[in-house]
């Protein structure tokens, strides 16, 4: 662990900031101390039980925090330590982009060249916006897709869809928003990106990341492919928490294959050679010997706003800024004068940040093992603001107020009334229906309970309950999911079952984007029970 160079904080500010007893009038924050920061991580992982974490902080020049906390598993604890591997989740989007901008600067793509140009194969539901789409579309979240859409095919893991299946369901998908216009966060574009860099390159897109950029930062605690068996050790759990205490989640799926989402967020590395890649951007893509990995302008290309994101008035005060804008895998904005360069990351059980304040020469990673939005929160703020002169106040505080509020339930009267559903009974709801992107899924009884169950995604299998005249309420069997939905079940006007879902939550996370669904059914099944549905995909 490094030395601070921060200024001592007044001892008032630091009781009323450790305490948590609130701002003091003329209290003016300044950078933490290596000894506060660390208390004061300390104090958000134990009152948000997140079993463990590894935080750095740099700072003109100087490191004042790098070092984990907690263990890596409840079930089998190890200390976290600055090379534990997490998960970086959309963290990762900024390898992607960077790896796309060697490839601009060796001339083998165009950031406005179009996509079809090097995938043919790439389609939208929308002809014009598929010929129009430029590589600079795939990154800036302003394709015209819904927040998420298509992210089913992503998550819960494991899942037996392929980057191909990715590729094929983009057509099927539906444009909604305005193209080059309206924000919505999205995953599958990235992976997109991912498969350009594959066939530009001729390395697959873990190759290329581990060869091209890893490799020469000195990153070798970093994998944008599987985890080598003799680094698992070291290697960070995912965990969740229930009325028991925490458990550990879906066992880090470190895989011994490539996965599908690899480009948007599979990615594994440690706090300190994440510190490493942070400290290159702020170099300006040249490397610790002096050599460059990118040029300036390449890196200034990446941290180019493109896209206007939501800005209310509420972030416009806490964050005491006038503009939230994406680049190219990474968020832009103002904070107390300053421009901050940050990206969050989030999958289940693991939460990520990664942040650069060029005029600070200021570099901050947060890397979790729990899902735990208000201690994510909570850290960001509470390390980041002392840096940038904000005013003292009490951020996990703050932020447990506003994730402690329940979100707001969607009732079965708000659904859009389905035109035939007076004749959809429960027997009649029994058969196999297919989504043009997600594929098939099978509704069934077992025993006298009537079962919901996805062919390629096992962890999405669950019991309906008839809710009113054409909704079911779909309970899933994996409570860990936090993502009920409704089923609405209609007629089409040749007289078959189609069926649509929707979340039961506002809160849901936009990644289990049930409205994107549109199954019809393709075959009836005799109503007996069926066991491990996954197994009867071909892609297994």
């Amino acid at each position: 662990m490094g030395r601070s160079i921060a200024t001592a904080t007044p001892i008032s500010c630091v009781l009323s900031f450790v305490l948590g007893l609130g701002a003091l009038t003329g209290c003016e924050r300044q950078p933490l101390s290596s000894a506060d920061a660390e208390t004061y991580v300390e104090r958000v992982l134990a009152e948000e039980q997140v079993p463990g974490a590894a935080v750095a902080i740099w700072h003109r020049g100087e490191p004042v925090l790098m070092r984990g906390f907690g263990v890596t598993n409840v079930e089998a604890p190890r200390a976290v330590d600055s090379q534990t591997l997490f998960k970086l989740a959309s963290t990762t989007k900024a390898f992607t982009t960077a790896a796309l901008g060697v490839l601009v600067e060796e001339g083998k793509l165009a950031w406005d060249g179009r996509v079809v140009e090097y995938l043919p194969e790439f389609r939208l539901q929308d002809p014009w916006i598929s010929e129009e789409f430029r590589v600079v579309d795939l990154l800036t979240h302003r394709s015209g897709l819904g927040p998420g859409a298509g992210d089913l095919m992503l998550w819960p893991q494991p899942n037996s869809y392929t980057r191909t299946d990715v590729l094929n369901g983009l057509a099927h998908l539906p444009i909604t928003r305005s193209f080059r216009a309206d924000y919505a966060y999205d995953n599958l574009l990235y992976i997109v990106a991912g498969e350009l860099i594959a066939t530009v390159s001729g390395l697959s897109y873990e190759e290329f990341i581990e060869q091209r950029l890893l490799a020469p930062m000195g990153m070798h605690d970093c994998y944008a492919g599987p985890v080598p068996v003799d680094a698992r050790d070291n290697l960070a759990d995912p965990h969740r928490l229930e009325e028991a205490g925490l458990v550990v989640d879906t066992p880090n799926l470190a895989g011994y294959e490539p996965i599908v989402l690899a480009a948007a967020g599979g990615m594994h590395c440690s706090v300190a050679d994440m510190l490493s890649w942070l400290q290159v951007l702020l170099r300006g893509g040249t490397l610790e010997s002096g050599e460059s990995l990118f040029s300036t302008d390449t890196r200034d290309r990446l941290w180019r706003p493109e896209t206007l994101m939501p800005f209310s008035s509420t972030r416009a005060e806490r964050d005491g800024g006038h503009f939230y804008a994406y680049a190219l895998g990474w968020r832009i904005q103002d904070m107390h004068g300053k421009k901050v360069i940050h990206h969050t990351g989030s999958l289940s059980g693991m939460y990520a940040w990664a942040a650069v304040v060029p005029e600070e020469d200021l570099a901050l990673v947060v890397l979790m093992n729990r899902s735990a939005g208000a201690a994510r929160q909570a850290l960001i703020y509470g390390l980041l603001k002392p840096y940038l002169g904000a005013p003292e106040r009490d951020w996990l505080a703050y932020f447990q107020d506003l994730y402690g509020t329940p979100a707001e339930a969607v009732m079965p009267e708000e659904l859009a009334s389905p035109v035939g559903f007076t004749e959809v009974s429960d027997q009649a709801l029994i058969g196999r229906y297919r989504d043009p992107w997600f594929g098939e899924m099978e509704i069934f009884l077992e025993g006298d309970t009537l079962r919901w169950g996805a062919l390629k995604s096992p962890r999405l299998t669950g019991t309906l309950t008839a809710a009113s005249d054409g909704v079911w309420a779909l309970h899933w069997d994996d409570r860990s999911l936090n993502a009920d939905a409704w089923l609405i079940a209609d007629r089409s006007e040749n007289g078959k079952v189609f069926l649509t879902m929707q979340a039961k939550s506002r809160g849901t996370d936009f990644s289990y984007d049930f409205h994107d669904l549109r199954f019809e059914k393709v075959a009836v099944v005799e109503p007996v029970v069926r066991a491990n549905l996954a197994t009867t995909s071909d892609d297994k």
